[in-house]
């Protein structure tokens, strides 16, 4: 029997955190073959994610080849040279860059949450038994629930007083001009790292000059000089979800691990981006769309904090009142994420119906 082949497109690491937990289960069947790919240099981007000795193949190669299956969880791999095209998604955020029209593309749509789901009908009047639907959920966030993270075992790898809170920073994408990161960046982390508590700062990928050439400061640079620190861990690795689950509480702004944190139920302080949350009214709004979910309700799991003095009293009240929010949190994970702790279960299978298949 002829191998089924399948290509996995990425554009930065982070993507390919999302397909992991599919690609560890599918990796021993003999009868696929899963190839990779990259908007950029793709034999850096795998080298990055520890990648290097699989099948890659370059961008302008893979669209001269057929595919049984064409796995994205975005959206610039636009060649129609596969049986079947899936998206799965790089985040769920209220930012909703995800709910794109080019995203009714593909064949069909691994939806993260009832919020995606909706949005989607919502927003290109679609029917709600879309054949393109299918709920599963967010593989990577199973890592939550399967017993396979171990907070003790990772502060020791990081050198951190476990006894100590841990805070995470983990901004949403960075633009020139209206980020938390670029707004307040400096001053958020020189804040934190005089606190007594461990800080992990995880930045998105494109926040970096390797994977966006127009970013003036060099955030690399800039963490470098805390790589001494007794308490500051700048974290260049691709998937968040550990340091997350290690976190006593997330410091973000609109970013989709924002939701991502509510299944961890654990407190949040979002410093506000009125700019940045201003630029996604005006695409709701070129969408036909009379509200904004982000302006409206997207911000109100966490604490605000819309002047930067107040960060330290809103982070140690936090701390130190965990239950605060909590109601909102719960329904914010009821709302964006299906089956928590099983999703990569639902998306296999499903992988192995549309590749025709049976499950191993």
């Amino acid at each position: 029997m002829e191998k089924k082949k399948i290509l996995f497109c990425a554009t930065t690491p982070m993507n390919y955190a999302m397909f992991k937990p599919m690609h560890r289960r599918l990796a021993g069947d003999p009868r696929i073959e899963i190839w990779f790919t990259a908007h950029h240099d793709h034999k850096t981007l795998y080298r990055t994610v520890g990648l290097e000795n699989e099948k890659l193949i370059g961008n302008f190669w893979s669209k001269l080849r057929h595919w049984d299956m064409r796995i994205c969880p975005s959206f610039y791999y636009e060649r129609d040279n596969a049986d079947v095209t899936v998206q799965i998604f790089h985040g769920c955020s209220l930012k909703n860059r995800a709910v794109h029209d080019k995203a009714l593309d593909f064949d069909k749509l691994f939806l993260i949450g009832p919020y995606m789901r909706q949005k989607f009908i919502k927003t290109w009047k679609l029917p709600e038994n879309d054949p393109r639907f299918e709920d599963i959920g967010m593989p990577k966030l199973d890592q939550f629930f399967d017993g396979s993270l171990n907070r003790a075992e990772l502060m020791q790898r990081l050198k951190l007083d476990p006894k100590l809170p841990t805070v995470i920073y983990a901004p949403t994408r960075t633009t020139e001009t209206s980020s938390s990161l670029q707004l307040f960046g400096r001053q958020i982390i020189e804040t934190v790292a005089q606190m007594p508590v461990n800080f992990l700062i995880k930045l998105h990928d494109r926040a970096y000059k390797q994977w966006k050439d127009s970013m003036k400061e060099d955030w690399e640079q800039i963490l470098e000089s805390y790589k001494d620190h007794p308490r500051v861990r700048p974290i260049f690795d691709y998937d968040v979800v550990p340091y997350l689950f290690a976190s006593d509480l997330l410091i973000s702004d609109i970013s989709s691990v924002v939701n991502e944190f509510t299944l961890l139920d654990r407190p949040m302080v979002l410093i506000d981006v009125p700019r940045l949350i201003s630029n996604y009214q005006r695409i709701e709004k070129k969408r036909g769309l009379e509200t904004c979910d982000l302006a409206d309700w997207g911000q109100s799991a966490g604490e605000l904090v819309k002047d930067m003095k107040d960060l330290p009293a809103i982070i140690t009240d936090c701390l130190e009142h965990p239950e605060k929010k909590q109601e909102i949190r719960r329904e914010f994970a009821e709302k964006f994420f299906f089956n928590p702790g099983h999703a990569t279960e639902r998306a296999v299978a499903k992988m192995y119906e549309l590749l025709k298949l049976s499950p191993q």
